[in-house]
């Protein structure tokens, strides 16, 4: 009997320590990629009605998170906010609009980049 209990100690113990590793690592820096694009989404003056679609990955090959929308406004573009909290920008946030494949330039774009991006 004491052989199974230690092994349901040990299971429940290495459990736990997923669901932390899992929220320390995945959770909490999604949450928190999100945030900051709807902040950054705020600073553009864009509001969630004018949003088509949005979603939100894990950037493997980059680091941190990509938040894909389509605007009701500019169909044509889809726009990717990247936020990674290496770079120094505005929110964490690099934007760039792609349309059939080739990045537009700022000019072509509805919702420009903030203006720090810019520079």
């Amino acid at each position: 009997m004491k052989k199974y209990k230690k092994w349901w100690i040990t299971i429940g113990i290495v459990l736990i320590l997923c669901v932390i590793g899992y929220v320390y690592w995945f959770a909490i820096p999604k949450y928190t990629a999100n945030k900051a694009v709807d902040n950054y989404l705020a600073e553009q003056k864009i509001t969630s009605n004018q949003i088509e679609t949005r979603v939100i990955k894990k950037d493997w090959k980059m680091g941190g998170y990509l938040t894909k929308i389509v605007f009701k406004d500019d169909l044509k573009l889809k726009y990717e906010y990247s936020y990674d909290e290496r770079i120094d920008l505005p929110y964490h946030i690099y934007v760039i609009a792609f349309k059939d494949g080739s990045s537009q330039e700022d000019n072509q774009m509805k919702h420009p980049p903030l203006q720090e991006q810019n520079d």
